[in-house]
């Protein structure tokens, strides 16, 4: 791409969209640089479309003048990137005003949104409408978006988030609209009720790939139940998490649970709780900072949460939540202790240390508790940012406020994901080798193993290093590169990768990636959007 070129683009880019919504100033684009990852690129601009058909204009001027795009929904990738492409140059085409809700079907329950559309924003829509639907959110910040996260194959709370697209309205690389199963039929009452039409089913080519820019999909919704209530199982010895692990399947194929496990190390439960509990003690603690962190950690320490814990949020009758609490109980007897947290538990649990405040011990099962509360919420499809604080916590940077975006700071956060059987066994291998590799480079393992079926573990596995030193960046990408690359050799794909890691298994030799490269040049002659995202070109 040449200075001319680029000019030229610009300004046809500011007629389409006007001034305000192309970004070309130094201080506009350094928030879309910064990144929880330290990645470096250079972006040499931002564009903000408001509509498809503005989308669409801006592509045709890409193609004109050769310049690359990379879209991106509301740029919370976090840990993989964040806002970034994968080579310097590109462009960053922000979809976050395309904020509209097209439709929401009862009935059927699904919605068809536009990619500014954030989980946040979908539940407030539910129950300023009062519409007897749940979402299957992301414990990650309000502000997330549903396509976005969902194109990247994010692990909802109860299940994948992209089984539960429909629909796709894509502007393709060349400029076409195309619109997938029933969708592309003016008259199709079915586009958003069975996903795959006639012929060819298009929707798998838009998820981790480059060939257009999705403008709109529809978004499966759960039916709101009678009941619901979360199971918090611990184990008291890391010995224990081969027979966790293959007692949690179990209950899985046995569809006693039919909702994704979330299976925590303890390091992981504390960066998840203690800046909640932290938050709690803060009114009124007479002692210093390091004194109140330790406090949270001990407190969780005192509520049992041992070596791994797992969470699971159940729905149902009445009826059907009592027979899972049986069977629950039977699969973890002598193995883990058990809790079943309910809205009338917790009701009861606050009206009782309201009364005795005035006993320690209190204080401190009130102040887990109201941590607790929030993340319970995710159980019964109510977004939080409250897990955000997560990402603060292990560097000693609490945000100052509650949105606070994690790019801006000095945190840093790199993720690695592969898939594994859900076996014990491997389960236990695969935290061996985490372990050993975090030890080399001295970082601290913050492990989550999702249970997201009868079959496959996801494993996220996250590194957190404080942004400010540059040594600790290079070894924190080292330690991630290295964890990534021993669990490829082992045969335990990740499913998942981060900007800076395509090229560890993008490869020229695969036939696979050979026939995604000839895709491109069908849906994307001139390679346009997002060059090298999980793609040869």
């Amino acid at each position: 791409m040449d200075a001319a070129s680029f000019s030229n683009a610009v300004r046809q880019w500011r007629t389409a969209l006007g001034d305000d919504y192309v970004l070309t100033d130094e201080p506009s684009l350094a928030p879309y640089a910064n990144n929880v990852s330290g990645v470096k690129r250079h972006i040499p601009a931002v564009l903000l479309p408001s509509s498809t058909s503005e989308v669409q204009q801006l592509v045709a001027v890409a193609n004109q003048f050769k310049v690359p795009l990379h879209p991106i929904s509301c740029g919370r990738n976090w840990g993989f990137g964040s806002r970034l492409p994968v080579k310097d140059g590109t462009v960053i085409v922000d979809l976050g005003r395309m904020k509209a809700i097209r439709e929401v079907n009862v009935t059927h329950h699904y919605a068809v949104v536009e990619p500014g559309v954030t989980q946040g924003q979908m539940y407030r829509h539910l129950e300023e409408n009062k519409l007897p639907l749940v979402l299957n959110v992301t414990g990650t910040s309000c502000e997330a978006s549903l396509i976005g996260n969902a194109l990247e194959r994010g692990i909802g709370y109860f299940e994948s988030r992209a089984e539960a697209l429909t629909g796709l309205e894509v502007v393709l690389g060349n400029g076409q609209i195309l619109r997938t199963g029933f969708g592309h039929y003016p008259d199709a009452k079915t586009a958003h009720i069975y996903r795959y039409g006639i012929g060819p089913s298009y929707e798998g080519l838009f998820f981790q790939s480059n060939f257009g820019i999705v403008t709109s999909a529809g978004v499966d919704l759960m039916p709101r139940r009678d009941a619901h209530m979360a199971v918090v199982c611990k184990i008291d010895n890391p010995d224990k998490l081969p027979a966790f692990i293959d007692a949690l399947a179990d209950l899985r194929r046995r569809d006693v649970i039919q909702t994704v496990a979330h299976i925590g190390n303890k390091n992981r439960t504390e960066i998840a709780m203690a800046p909640l509990v932290y938050s709690q003690l803060r009114r009124g603690f007479q002692g210093t900072e390091d004194e109140l962190r330790r406090t949270a950690a001990h407190f969780l320490e005192a509520e049992g949460f041992g070596p791994w814990s797992a969470v699971m949020g159940v729905m149902g009758t009445p009826g059907q939540l009592r027979a899972v609490r049986s069977e629950v109980r039977r699969a973890f007897r002598g193995l883990a202790k058990v809790m079943f947290l309910t809205d009338l538990l917790i009701s009861v649990a606050k009206r009782l240390s309201d009364a005795f405040s005035f006993i320690p011990y209190v204080r401190r099962k009130r102040a887990v508790l109201d941590a607790v509360e929030p993340l319970y919420g995710l159980a019964k499809g109510i977004p939080t940012d409250a897990p955000m604080k997560s990402v603060f916590w292990p560097v000693g940077d609490m945000p100052r406020v509650d949105n606070e975006d994690p790019d801006q700071s000095r945190c840093g956060m790199l993720y690695c994901c592969p898939f594994i059987p859900a076996e014990g066994g491997v389960a236990a291998e695969a935290m061996d080798l985490v372990d050993r590799v975090y030890r080399k480079y001295g970082f601290v393992p913050y492990v989550t193993l999702n249970l997201l079926d009868t079959r496959a573990l996801e494993c996220v596995i996250n590194l957190a290093f404080d942004r400010d030193h540059p040594a600790q960046v290079g070894k924190a990408h080292a330690c991630n590169d290295e964890l990534t690359g021993e669990f490829i050799r082992r045969g335990w794909m990740p499913y998942r990768l981060g900007v800076q890691s395509m090229g560890m298994m993008v490869d020229e030799k695969d036939y696979y990636w050979q026939l995604a490269r000839d895709l491109k040049k069908v849906l994307d002659p001139n390679h346009i959007i997002s060059p090298g995202r999980y793609n040869l070109v």
